[in-house]
């Protein structure tokens, strides 16, 4: 799986061409340490617009599409890991129904309430 064929399958389930290349982020299933899960690194001022992110777990064969509105994360710095200007953010993929930043320094955010749907394939 890659993102462009990431991005077809959730136009295709959506019905509607909301994704591309420019506002969407897609990360797969690695392994950090004992875990695995997905790293989305946001910049900082992408949180003053319209994110999407799709997350794909090729062992389960889904892709979750999440995504951030505009301003909905207010002072992003002070809830995520972050490095150079950008929010370091690993969802752990143990238990993908909390959808929660695990890293050190950050606030155990979960990302639950900005889950769009659950796209299979």
């Amino acid at each position: 799986m890659n993102k462009a064929e990431a991005i077809q399958i959730a136009n295709d389930s959506l019905q509607a061409n909301v994704l591309n290349e420019g506002n969407t982020q897609f990360s797969q299933v690695v392994r950090y340490g004992n875990d695995e899960g997905w790293w989305l690194n946001i910049p900082l001022t992408n949180f003053r617009k319209e994110n999407h992110f799709l997350i794909c777990s090729e062992k389960a064969k889904i892709i979750r599409h999440l995504m951030i509105k505009a301003n909905n994360i207010l002072s992003p710095a002070t809830k995520f890991r972050v490095k150079d200007g950008i929010a370091d953010i690993f969802i752990s993929s143990a238990n993908p129904k909390r959808l929660t930043d695990v890293l050190q320094g950050g606030s155990k955010y979960s990302f639950n309430k900005h889950l769009v749907d659950e796209h299979r394939y």
